[in-house]
C-alpha cells in the first residue's frame, strides 16, 4: 500500500512540496523534522481483529492496512496553499486499492514542535479476511 500511495501523491499538484523515497524515520529519530517541505511515507502497517472463531479452526477478522505520510513545515510561514494540499492528501483514501474493503478512513492530525508546524496524515484500509 505504501508503494501506491506514493504513486498517488506523485500525481498530485504539490506547490513547492517535495516527495521522498525514504522513511520518515532513521537510527537518529524523525527525517521529516529535519527536511521540511518534504513528505515522508512510513512503512505499510497491519492490524487484524477477530470477528469469528470456530471450533474447526476458521477465523474471520476485520484486517486494517494502514500508511501514514508526514509533513513538516514552517509554523510561522506556512505554505499558503497547505490547506488545499492537505485536503488533496486526505482524499486519496478512495483511490487507493485494496480488494474487499468495507472501511475507508483518514485521519489528519496537527501538532506543533519548535518552530514547526507537523501535519501527518493516516490512511487505514479495512477489510474481512
Amino acid at each position: 500500500m505504501r508503494t501506491q500511495v506514493i504513486d498517488k501523491i506523485k500525481a498530485l499538484a504539490l506547490n513547492g512540496i517535495k516527495l521522498s523515497n525514504e522513511l520518515p524515520y532513521d537510527e537518529s529519530g524523525a527525517i521529516y523534522i529535519k527536511n521540511p517541505k518534504t513528505l515522508y511515507v512510513d512503512q505499510t502497517q497491519y492490524e487484524s481483529v477477530p470477528i469469528i472463531q470456530a471450533l474447526n479452526g476458521l477465523n474471520i477478522s476485520n484486517t486494517t492496512t494502514a500508511v501514514s505520510v508526514y509533513l513538516a513545515v514552517d509554523a510561522k510561514n506556512p505554505l499558503a496553499q497547505l490547506d488545499t494540499i492537505i485536503q488533496s492528501l486526505r482524499g486519496l483514501e478512495d483511490t487507493i486499492v485494496l480488494d474487499g474493503t468495507h472501511t475507508r478512513e483518514s485521519t489528519v492530525s496537527t501538532n506543533y514542535e519548535d518552530d514547526l508546524l507537523i501535519v501527518s496524515v493516516e490512511y487505514r484500509l479495512t477489510r474481512i479476511n
